[in-house]
């Protein structure tokens, strides 16, 4: 089987070698290294639907010449024993395509996955990952039980550990229950990957029920020692097996291993489940030690900032920041208390500082000051910087040249806004469709925007 590999995802560090869970120990002469994790989902009460989470350093990998790009490709084995019996075989083929060698990064990351069905028993996992150009590969061997599910009893499925997580209903290697999900086989977080996803299947909630269900995230130490706890989230029921999917940023933890634990209380039954999993934080301790101490310095100028700063005023600045976050981000951001939000804006402007050698965050000055910009021109029913222009100004800039056009007997009112230095040039039309001093973007030449060859009927209707 061939596909085409569609995730490359930025690493966010190799794993050091005394992390690697004893079973996932990688012989010393294999030549290819590669993580392997695993989880397992309820089928029915005696079979599991085991996935087999596999993730390969892309520039580990050796390209060569494909037409006018470059093309390097690994193949995945999995065999699966009961005993001295071989029960499963399957092998599957990943691709990765570069325009050149420039592309190929140290910190990409390629993942695929794929999903058996188990009984219960205990079984013997061999994965093997091969390159078939340099011939270099890798094996691990883990064994695996497979427990029966109880009924009547609330559980967990195992807890995915992920790099990304969005509902999407695209069929791939990664969807499930109307999301995609990048697995992080390697389990590890750092400055490359601040988020940390899971996901997780609730089995045998009392349903039908009047009642609700509600679920605790904690980060514990590898003593056991509660490092952190996120709200306590609160669930109607609306179904006995539902999907849990939550997440944080984890650049508040020092470098190390942790336990995630996800605590699950249904309050109708009063039962409670758990489900635990490992993870671990690195940080790059090879940066001059002058650049770290002024990244340090300007997230803690920034918390600072923030110290003091009311919840509420917390979310508003986080709505400004919507043209720059992603989807995920705004689901993270609200499970957050307080002092996460704090942590969580100051990280997200500290990550983007130009100049990270000051304290102070040009790039978040320079953008809020467009926010009060934009609330300040162009407020009427909306916010400034929900509209069509307070979303171009924050994220392009100030426009080079403005040109106003007021209304006449038969024109609206419009402005042509033109960035000289953004793609060779390009301009901005906006019109006030609707007479109410909001003006709407009609037309751009700006790749990814709104494009409308006939944008003149917007001013002269009658036209």
């Amino acid at each position: 089987m061939k596909t085409n590999l569609r995730f490359l995802l930025p690493a966010a560090a190799a794993v050091l070698a005394g992390w690697l869970p004893a079973a996932f120990a990688v012989p010393e002469e294999n030549t290819l290294h590669f993580d392997v994790d695993f989880a397992r989902f309820r089928m029915n009460d005696n079979v599991a639907q085991v996935e087999v989470y596999i993730a390969v350093a892309r520039n580990h990998l050796q390209f060569v010449a494909d037409g006018e790009e470059l093309l390097a490709s690994f193949e995945s084995r999995v065999t699966i024993a009961l005993g001295d019996s071989e029960v499963i075989d399957y092998r599957w083929v990943e691709h990765t395509v570069a325009a050149d060698s420039s592309e190929i990064k140290p910190s990409q990351v390629l993942c695929t996955q794929a999903s058996f069905q188990l009984p219960a028993n205990t079984y013997n996992i061999t994965v093997r990952v091969t390159d078939p150009r340099s011939r270099h590969s890798g094996t691990r061997s883990f064994r695996l039980t497979v427990e029966p599910y109880a009924t009547g009893r609330l559980a967990l499925s195992d807890l995915e550990i992920a790099s990304r997580i969005v509902r999407d209903t695209t069929n791939s290697r990664f969807y499930k229950n109307n999301h995609t999900i990048i697995p992080n086989p390697s389990r590890t977080y750092g400055a490359g990957m601040a988020m940390l996803y899971t996901y997780a299947e609730i089995y045998n909630l009392t349903f039908p029920s009047d009642s609700s269900y509600s679920v605790l995230y904690r980060v514990l130490d590898d003593q056991g020692r509660e490092i952190k706890a996120l709200p306590v989230r609160q669930r109607r029921v609306n179904g006995r097996q539902l999907v849990e999917v939550g997440g944080f940023n984890v650049m508040a933890l020092s470098a190390g291993a942790y336990v995630l634990e996800v605590q699950v209380t249904d309050h109708a039954s009063q039962q409670r489940a758990a489900g635990r999993q490992k993870f671990y934080v690195y940080r790059e301790d090879a940066r001059p030690q002058a650049q770290v101490s002024a990244q340090a310095a300007g997230y803690d100028y920034l918390l600072n900032l923030y110290r003091d700063l009311p919840e509420i005023d917390l979310d508003e600045e986080f709505k400004t920041m919507r043209y720059l976050t992603a989807g995920e981000d705004v689901k993270i951001f609200s499970a957050l208390d307080a002092p996460g939000k704090r942590a969580f804006i100051a990280k997200f402007w500290q990550s983007r500082d130009q100049s990270p050698e000051t304290p102070q965050n040009e790039f978040r000055e320079d953008y809020l000051k467009r926010v009060r910009f934009a609330n300040e021109s162009f407020s009427g029913l909306r916010k400034g910087w929900q509209t069509d222009m307070g979303r171009v100004l924050l994220v392009y800039g100030q426009p080079d040249e403005v040109e106003r056009f007021p209304s006449s007997s038969e024109n609206r009112p419009y402005q042509i806004w033109h960035y000289f230095e953004i793609q060779g040039g390009v301009v901005f039309i906006f019109v006030d469709v609707s007479n109410w001093g909001e003006y709407r973007l009609v037309h751009s030449t700006a790749r990814g925007e709104l494009s409308d060859d006939d944008w003149q009927r917007w001013i002269n209707p009658s036209r």
